[in-house]
C-alpha cells in the first residue's frame, strides 16, 4: 500500500502520503465514537497513548458534540 500510494500521487498530481491514511483512520474511528483501544489495535500501535497522542485529531464534529454535551450539562445545573 505504502508505494501504491506514491504511485497515485504522482498520477493524481497531489501531496499525499501513506501515513495521512494512519491519521484520517484513527480519526474517523474515534470521531464515530470507538474506543481509542479499537483504533490502537488497527493502527499497530503498542500503546494507546501513542495512538491518542500522534494519530487523532480533533475535527469540526467532536468540537461541535463537545459543545453540545457541556449545553446539556449546564441546562440541568
Amino acid at each position: 500500500m505504502k508505494y501504491q500510494t506514491r504511485d497515485l500521487t504522482k498520477k493524481l498530481g497531489i501531496d499525499f502520503n501513506y501515513y495521512s491514511l494512519h491519521h484520517t483512520h484513527a480519526t474517523m474511528l474515534i470521531e464515530s465514537g470507538q474506543p481509542i483501544k479499537t483504533a490502537q489495535k488497527r493502527l499497530g500501535h503498542s500503546r494507546s497513548a501513542i495512538t491518542e497522542d500522534c494519530y487523532v485529531h480533533l475535527t469540526q464534529k467532536m468540537a461541535r458534540d463537545a459543545t453540545d454535551i457541556f449545553d446539556a450539562i449546564a441546562k440541568d445545573l
